[in-house]
């Protein structure tokens, strides 16, 4: 083997290294996320509204990102960081559209629940991997391959079969053109906050856009809160001290620590990968609920869980062919292939 092949086999080695890391992040910062479903369930039981509940938990979340980053956690060295002036416009604009997608994606999904069966609400929703991964195609930012098809369609399978799980439970089905279009709505704001996250503000490290998120994400929520008459149930964990340790749980790590992780995924192994991956919350979630709120785990669930993971296993042993790079456009440009 010559010099050559040596540095080929070592690059492909930690390619195969950093894509492996990457995906462990992502499937680790869904099962974080999938701690919310059972955490609310906890909140509403004690007397907290879940608007409440999604204004502190933005809140605290916000807050545990600045304490890291006081302590040098997801803070980059000093030689790294980029002055605010020196970052380009067209990044600062994306930053801006991420965090507005971040708000209304969360705001649209939880009103899509009040007006449709959560199950369907979510089956629903989660046909956003199809929409980022045909997207990244379209745009030729990353690659279409047979195995990453294959991985989506085992993903999106999983998935279905663990929502179908929990229309099992016996609720009725419950459903309205409002809820669906909220839902479908979520969808899209995850795609695009998923596809400019990627290389949309490479400038900006993950935990300093998190902050942003969270804390835009808190006043947003409190606002609403406001507007609808919920003002007494924002202000009751400040007198009601058994709500903190569920709180404090759901903004450090419900929020803060897999927002933080998922962004630094996505910028690891894409968009499309990363969405795909995403799709292992509802499964996690599901065994959160049964462990915790005594939930039955229906078989088809297990099955979901497994093809997931079938699909983590498949993207993991085809590293990507073709690396997005960082795009100099505004995200316009980053969403439109016509011109290119």
């Amino acid at each position: 083997m010559n010099n050559f092949e040596k540095q080929q086999e070592i690059s492909k080695t930690k390619s195969g290294n950093s894509q492996l890391k990457g995906i462990l992040i992502v499937l680790f910062a869904s099962a974080l996320f999938s701690s919310l479903g059972t955490l609310t369930n906890f909140a509403y039981e004690a007397g907290i509204s879940p608007v409440a509940f999604a204004t502190w938990r933005e809140t605290i979340g916000a807050i545990t990102m600045v304490v890291l980053l006081v302590f040098g956690i997801g803070r980059p060295a000093h030689t790294e960081r980029t002055p605010l002036s020196q970052i380009p416009k067209w990044q600062l604009r994306n930053l801006c559209l991420a965090a507005i997608m971040f708000m209304s994606y969360s705001l649209a999904i939880f009103y899509a629940f009040v007006h449709l069966t959560v199950a369907l609400a979510l089956l629903l929703f989660y046909i956003y991997p199809a929409l980022v991964t045909v997207i990244c195609a379209i745009t030729g930012r990353e690659s279409f391959t047979r195995p990453k098809f294959i991985a989506l369609l085992l993903a999106l399978g999983g998935s279905t079969l663990a929502i179908l799980g929990q229309m099992l439970g016996g609720d009725a089905v419950r459903f309205d053109s409002l809820g669906i279009i909220l839902a479908l709505g979520a969808a899209v704001g995850m795609s695009i906050y998923f596809l400019v996250g990627r290389n949309g503000y490479p400038s900006i490290p993950a935990s300093y856009a998190t902050t942003l998120f969270l804390t835009a994400g808190a006043v947003v929520f409190a606002v609403i809160g406001f507007v609808f008459g919920e003002k007494e149930s924002l202000i009751q964990p400040l007198h009601d001290a058994s709500l903190w340790p569920i709180l404090l749980f759901a903004g450090v790590v419900g929020a803060a620590i897999p927002t933080m992780m998922l962004l630094t995924g996505i910028r690891m192994i894409g968009a499309s990968r990363a969405s795909i991956l995403a799709i292992f919350e509802p499964i996690s979630g599901a065994i959160v609920a049964s462990m915790f709120l005594g939930q039955n785990l229906y078989f088809n669930q297990i099955i979901g869980g497994v093809l997931i993971l079938s699909a983590a296993v498949i993207l993991q042993r085809n590293i990507e062919p073709k690396v997005e790079r960082s795009v100099e456009l505004p995200v316009d440009d980053l969403l439109n292939p016509i011109g290119k």
